[in-house]
């Protein structure tokens, strides 16, 4: 495992993070570990000191074609659709105490993952990005589901692999109906205006 290989990727993305000057990073991953009762992986560890708590975004975004960052699993989640075969990464946890706290997200969910598994991410939907720390697989969990065998989809076999999967994908716009839209409420103005069709 090479943080390099991380650090190579991440460059391919506009990187927005806010990090709070004052964190001891050291500390607070000491802290998170005895918490969890676990060790890190090192490399999850090296981003959380440089890009925790980060949001990413696609360098390729035009003003005529946005893009999300989205990553490419292993498995399908239920959220993705047959002819998916990515989906949309928002935000990273991080060190910081705000709303992006790794500390909080795994406070927040430690009555309903395994001891093993803690939130590194969020995705679309109110779904999570989870790692299982014991073998270091990054999973997605489906917040709608109810069983805890069936609710995690492998993403990844490792962190850095996760990364690696990152791509930018094109929001779908579907212009058509929009051009309709805009035709019937231009026919429907011109009838207000002027009392009569165009």
């Amino acid at each position: 495992m090479s943080f390099n290989k991380i650090e190579q990727k991440l460059k391919e993305f506009t990187i927005d993070t806010e990090t709070e000057p004052n964190i001891n990073t050291n500390e607070q991953l000491k802290e998170i570990e005895r918490n969890i009762g676990n060790q890190l992986p090192s490399d999850y560890k090296d981003f959380l000191k440089g890009y925790g708590g980060c949001y990413l975004e696609s360098k390729k975004t035009t003003d005529e074609v946005e893009y999300d960052v989205c990553y490419k699993p292993i498995e399908k989640d239920p959220w993705m659709g047959k002819e998916d075969d990515t989906q949309l990464l928002e935000s990273f946890y991080g060190l910081a105490n705000d709303h992006n706290s790794l500390q909080e997200a795994i406070n927040t969910y430690s009555d309903r993952f395994p001891g093993n598994i803690i939130p590194i991410a969020s995705s679309a939907g109110g779904n999570v990005i989870c790692m299982d720390i014991d073998n270091e697989k990054v999973l997605f969990w489906d917040h709608e589901l109810s069983q805890p065998d069936k609710d995690f989809f492998l993403i990844a076999n490792s962190f850095e692999e996760f990364i690696l999967s990152l791509v930018d994908e094109p929001i779908e716009t579907d212009d058509s109906d929009s051009d309709v839209e805009i035709e019937i409420l231009e026919n429907d103005f011109g009838k207000l205006l002027f009392g009569k069709d165009n």
